[in-house]
């Protein structure tokens, strides 16, 4: 057989494979366009629960219980476009791996959504410094919602205490407030205290700090600080607001000159 022949049967099989390439690129370039259409549109979806925010204005009871029917609407908002993305991924995952990968990074974030816009939601009601986006003034069921599950909690006499390394939220409310009556009902801390290092406060504090620079960064936010009484200790009611008519308690202990725990409490 000549050269040439060779040549000839050889084109015909070299023009099949080109064409199952071709029709393989092809099937694929379509299916990914079909992919990032499906996927804009459920991520536009995503923006408009973005916009789901508790009313401002509200105070006490009232912004409790809209923090409560908010979150809800904003959970279940989240979980409708969850559900959209694994069909997403799992659909377009036979044709493509990547697909499949990308709508699951997508979905790992909406968790972390819900518990950032928690924050922002229950920022307004937190009395002192907060700490990782919580603080006095939250319910329990935020503190936990956001930090996620204690690694203890007591429920003594009716007073709750919620446990994290480092970290602890409890009550020291005083009976004698009441003369003797029942106190009422506790929807949460009033009180924490800070110890452990990886935790920062809403005002940047972080324990192991020196002195000089906590004292830094909370220029402007206190209503009376004492530093002199003891070496050890800085007493100080912190109240950011304008119109200082929210001071809360604030204790900084101090360590060689470095801070080793925060007390907030409001006694």
């Amino acid at each position: 057989m000549t050269g040439s022949n060779r040549r000839l049967r050889i084109l015909p099989v070299l023009a099949a494979v080109f064409l199952i390439l071709l029709s393989v690129l092809t099937t694929g370039c379509g299916e990914e366009e079909k992919y990032n259409k499906e996927k804009a549109a459920i991520l536009e979806e995503l923006k408009l629960v973005q916009q789901i925010k508790v009313p401002e204005g509200l105070q006490g009871e009232a912004l409790d219980e809209a923090i409560v029917k908010t979150a809800k609407q904003h959970k279940d908002a989240l979980a409708k476009v969850n559900d959209k993305l694994q069909k997403l991924g799992d659909t377009y995952g036979k044709a493509d791996a990547r697909f499949k990968k990308d709508a699951e990074e997508i979905r790992k974030s909406l968790q972390q959504d819900h518990i950032n816009w928690l924050k922002a939601a229950v920022a307004p009601k937190i009395k002192g410094d907060s700490v990782m986006g919580v603080g006095i003034g939250c319910r329990w069921e935020e503190i936990e919602e956001i930090l996620g599950e204690p690694i203890e909690k007591k429920n003594t006499g009716g007073l709750t205490e919620f446990k994290y390394p480092g970290l602890v939220f409890n009550e020291i409310r005083d009976r004698g407030e009441n003369d003797g009556k029942p106190l009422p009902p506790s929807y949460g801390p009033d009180a924490y205290y800070m110890t452990g290092t990886g935790y920062t406060t809403g005002c940047g504090i972080q324990i192991g700090m020196p002195k000089a620079q906590v004292l830094e960064l909370y220029k402007g936010k206190l209503t009376s600080l004492d530093d002199r009484t003891d070496p050890k200790f800085i007493l100080m009611k912190y109240d950011p607001t304008p119109d200082h008519r929210h001071a809360y308690n604030q204790i900084m202990q101090l360590t060689d000159g470095k801070l080793s725990r925060l007390i907030v409490a409001k006694h």
